[in-house]
């Protein structure tokens, strides 16, 4: 490792680096101090093999006379092509209820919790307070997902109609009240 390329890797990603920081300095804190010693590092490195590659592939790319964005464009059309056909609910339910839904409800499972000042244990002793807790909370997570993936659902269709269309403009925006 190269102390220019360290020092480049650093400029590019200081958030992560600072994030890294944070979380090792919440380890010390906690008492966990072995596992920061240990974890740290190894995030650090992979990090840099990670930036090391992305500007391998960037020159290759550059040959090519592409650009990274162009490349992530054409693999948002590619998706969004097959995710059209599924249709919108099919996407909303499936990635926004099912897959998203599930990280909701853990989340706010766990809001719900500190809100509320209880532990765990207190809503579990009985069998179906159990399962109401997390069926509940999923169900509250399956429908904050539908509603955040119709939204995405809009801001991709508009993003795919301005990669696709070069004539569409900003046809969603625009304004047809004096028309």
């Amino acid at each position: 490792m190269q102390f220019g390329q360290l020092t480049s890797y650093l400029k590019v990603n200081y958030k992560w680096f600072v994030l890294l920081t944070v979380v090792a300095l919440l380890f010390i804190l906690a008492g966990c101090g072995l596992l920061s010693l240990i974890y740290f590092p190894i995030f650090l490195i992979s990090g840099h093999y990670r930036y090391q590659y992305s500007r391998e592939e960037l020159t290759r790319l550059k040959a090519k006379g592409l650009t990274t964005q162009d490349v992530e464009n054409i693999r948002f059309v590619k998706q969004w092509e097959n995710a059209r056909k599924r249709g919108m609910w099919d996407y909303c339910i499936i990635n926004g209820g099912f897959l998203y839904g599930l990280a909701i409800s853990i989340a706010t499972s766990t809001l719900m919790l500190i809100c509320t000042g209880k532990n765990i244990r207190d809503g579990m002793d009985v069998f179906g307070g159990m399962f109401s807790f997390i069926g509940y909370n999923y169900i509250l997570g399956a429908v904050i997902g539908v509603i955040i993936f119709r939204r995405v659902w809009i801001y991709n269709e508009r993003k795919f109609v301005n990669l696709t269309d070069p004539l569409a403009g900003n046809y969603f925006a625009a304004d047809f009240r004096d028309l």
